[in-house]
């Protein structure tokens, strides 16, 4: 692995962002990286998208989120990621393949918590809610509601989810307008820690992370090195922790500075911004 650096990168809110999460300063030429139902759904900035290229080629980039594979897989990056961790820490995708091994631990993992059937249940509980979008399970692993405005999402019942889910070894996070319920047995910050393990330099491989969210904290907390955008979940509730530092810019543009951030750790040149 270039440079043994291990490079964890949340995606969205992190390193790509929708139209309602980019900010205002958000530049008028930010390059689609995914599209959805036949419409632009994530973006980059172009500077971004070339200080993540030049990662890529000196480091082992790691996309690591809560996604589904396939949700993941619509994502284009410069470069395809050798190792991608998502549905939370619950899949490994080696060269876009799961590997069977790993889910196969993180389902051994996820059965020191309740059932997946009660998570959903309590979810289910307000499907019918006028407020709820959908309510939908990743590899039957973990599950997760949306709505079809953050606003709308009652904070008594978030409240609520939150007291069952601590009694039942399960871990709530809002995320814009999704509600995830993710057992404490998988998350990124193991998923990294267990991929560490199988590269063939293990121990030796220094670990930088960035993430915005409450499940991206354990990930930022096992990391050697650990940069948060200055918005998000962890913004918004003032978390801090000893080695983790915080963008100067949010929005789309802390994508640019945790990148920059990143290059500078391992020794590289920023890219230039291009023309």
């Amino acid at each position: 692995m270039a440079g043994s650096f291990l490079v964890a990168l949340d995606l969205d809110r992190t390193l790509i962002y929708s139209a309602a999460s980019a900010g205002p300063d958000a530049p008028a030429d930010a390059r689609v990286v995914e599209v959805y139902g036949g419409a632009p759904l994530s973006r980059m900035t172009q500077r971004a998208w070339a200080l993540l290229g030049e990662l890529a080629a000196r480091a082992e980039v790691v996309p690591v989120t809560t996604r589904s594979p396939a949700q993941l897989q619509r994502v284009g990056l410069p470069s395809a990621a050798r190792h991608a961790i998502c549905a939370n820490g619950g899949v490994l995708l080696v060269d876009g393949v799961a590997d069977p091994g790993w889910l196969e631990e993180s389902r051994t993992l996820a059965a020191a918590s309740a059932p997946l059937a009660d998570a959903r249940a309590a979810l289910d509980a307000v499907a019918h809610e006028p407020w709820v979008k959908l309510v939908r399970d990743v590899e039957d692993l973990f599950c997760y509601l949306v709505a079809h405005d953050r606003d709308a999402i009652p904070e008594a019942w978030v409240a609520g989810l939150e007291d069952f889910a601590a009694g039942a070894g399960w871990t709530v996070s809002v995320q814009g307008r999704k509600v995830y319920v993710v057992p404490q047995g998988i998350g990124k910050g193991s998923g990294v820690e267990r991929l560490r393990r199988r590269l063939p330099d293990g121990a030796a491989t220094t670990v930088l992370a960035s993430g915005d969210s409450l499940l991206d904290a354990e990930m930022l907390l096992v990391a050697d090195h650990a940069l948060r955008p200055a918005h998000g979940e962890l913004h918004d509730a003032g978390w801090t922790a000893p080695g983790v530092g915080v963008t100067r810019s949010s929005g789309i543009l802390a994508a640019e500075e945790v990148l920059a951030w990143a290059l500078e750790r391992v020794g590289a040149v920023s890219a230039p911004v291009p023309s």
